[in-house]
């Protein structure tokens, strides 16, 4: 056994590259075994993920990836990008604010040429700390090709902005133009961090994922004006950001990566601008996994297969965020208080004499450009398929619901009115609003709007006010669950950027 403290010998015994985690050296044996040592402290690691307050510090998982991937090299002599594979995520790895933390880089060479198993520790009080683990590989070690991924994802036919007040890329006709934010081109919906501003918009957000554009070359450093060492998997601020997109899918909760079946890396860049696009491919609970393809002047130049995230409710109000990010958050919400399997999304603006052209275009991101709508006598909408469909209009917005089951919804501005105002609109209801400013502590004005959208969205669905609605329970995030019969009724105020008045949102669905 070697044991040395200069830099790692690589397998064709040529010195390896000096980097960030590789540098200094407890225990080389050549072609075996390599284990590495390195502190890491808010002082000179400026990319820590900083969450504001006197919260510690955490080190991005991509800044944990490209680690790895400096372990492997030095291990095998490989340069190039590796192929990641049963990549899983251990404890965060968090770093003090007043002092550094030591780690350990552990690469044991696998049973395959250029293949190894590389593994990332934190010291601490009787033992070690796990951080992240993979199985790292050249393309085609142990004769396994590596040809460009395919990844089939539905088009974004219709481009979304980042952030209100932007237009829509696709207007309906003489719907209002909202004028560009001066000063905010590269505003990320969710986070004000200058190192994250990464996100410049996106095409395309749903519940079941999204495309976004993310800023390349050029963009601030987390290093500073460039990386001090080596990078060999090319900007992880880049990379970071395509972890950060996704929590348009989820604005009100913390996403912590659990593991990714395999990542390919067409090469390290740089890349001028990347369109991310994002699919999750299925939900176990708390846990969604998704497929990412990153394209750049047309090619595919990375892909991660089988992301798994963790979605942790911080159970936080909903809002202020853009209308689009509303539509994903009701998604999970609705599935997981009342149980409703249903796609939902709210579009901004919205011209009176249009409302079905509105409603189409908004059903349209829903189930795809080929979605026609159709009217019953009644005006209710239909799509067919064994699909239902609900739309409401309100507040310069547009909020539309798909299901394989029946519902209802509506979209009401919260407004402040008088009691008396409210007894007149609302007849017997009334009471019952009293209750849920009672139980929850808002006001009567929001609790009787509620109280009228979910009327509405029962109306909807041929409930007429002969039946019952009385209150079932709150939740801390501000949803009021009522029940009217065997229909449930879920109501939820938030607010949205760029929009002075709450919106309350009711969702009526079969029980």
């Amino acid at each position: 056994m070697e044991r040395i403290t200069t830099g790692p010998r690589t397998a064709s015994g040529a010195a390896a590259p000096a980097a960030r985690f590789t540098t200094s050296v407890l225990v080389h044996e050549p072609g075996r075994l390599l284990v590495t040592s390195a502190t890491l402290g808010p002082g000179e690691d400026p990319y820590l993920d900083d969450p504001g307050g006197d919260a510690p510090l955490v080190l991005p998982a991509a800044c944990a990836l490209e680690a790895l991937a400096q372990g492997w090299t030095a291990l095998t002599g490989h340069a190039g990008p590796p192929v990641f594979e049963a990549v899983e995520f251990g404890e965060p790895l968090v770093v003090p604010r007043d002092r550094a933390v030591e780690l350990r880089l552990t690469a044991l060479a696998g049973p395959q040429a250029s293949t190894a198993t590389v593994t990332l520790h934190s010291a601490c009080p009787g033992g070690q700390v796990e951080h992240v683990r993979a199985r790292l590989r050249h393309r085609g070690a142990a004769r396994v090709s590596d040809p460009v991924p395919v990844m089939r994802h539905r088009a974004a036919t219709v481009p979304v902005p980042a952030a209100l007040p932007v237009p829509p890329a696709r207007r309906v006709e003489s719907t209002p133009q909202w004028p560009e934010p001066a000063g905010e081109v590269h505003e990320v919906p969710l986070r004000s961090d200058g190192r994250l501003r990464r996100v410049l918009r996106y095409r395309e957000i749903t519940a079941s994922g999204c495309v976004a554009e993310l800023a390349g070359a050029g963009a601030t450093w987390w290093f500073g004006a460039a990386p001090p060492e080596p990078l060999l998997l090319g900007d992880p601020g880049l990379r970071d950001a395509i972890l950060h997109a996704l929590h348009g899918l989820a604005p009100d909760a913390t996403l912590r990566p659990l593991g990714v079946d395999r990542i390919w890396l067409a090469g390290a860049g740089p890349y001028e601008q990347v369109t991310l696009y994002a699919v999750r491919r299925d939900r176990d609970r708390d846990v969604h996994r998704f497929d990412l393809e990153m394209l750049a002047g047309g090619r595919v130049v990375e892909r991660w297969t089988g992301l798994r995230l963790r979605l942790v409710s911080g159970a936080r109000p909903p809002g202020p965020w853009p209308a689009h990010v509303l539509g994903p958050y009701l998604d999970r919400r609705l599935a997981e208080l009342v149980g409703v399997d249903a796609a939902t999304v709210l579009e901004p603006g919205l011209h009176r004499e249009r409302r079905r052209e509105h409603t189409a275009l908004a059903v349209s991101r829903l189930l795809g450009p080929h979605a026609t709508v159709r009217y019953r006598p009644d005006g209710r909408p239909e799509v067919g398929g064994g699909r239902w469909v609900s739309a409401a209009h309100g507040a310069a917005h547009t909020l539309a619901v798909a299901a394989h089951t029946p519902v209802g919804c509506d979209l009401e501005a919260v407004a402040p009115r008088s009691r008396d105002e409210w007894r007149q609109l609302l007849g017997g209801h009334l009471a019952l609003a009293e209750l849920i400013a009672a139980e929850t502590g808002e006001s009567l004005s929001t609790a009787a709007t509620r109280v009228w959208s979910a009327v509405e969205s029962l109306h909807k669905v041929g409930i007429t006010a002969v039946t019952p609605l009385t209150y079932d329970r709150h939740t801390p995030d501000r949803w009021v669950l009522l029940t009217a019969g065997t229909w449930r009724v879920a109501t939820c105020v938030a607010g949205l950027r760029g929009t002075p008045a709450e919106l309350s949102v009711a969702v009526a669905a079969a029980g």
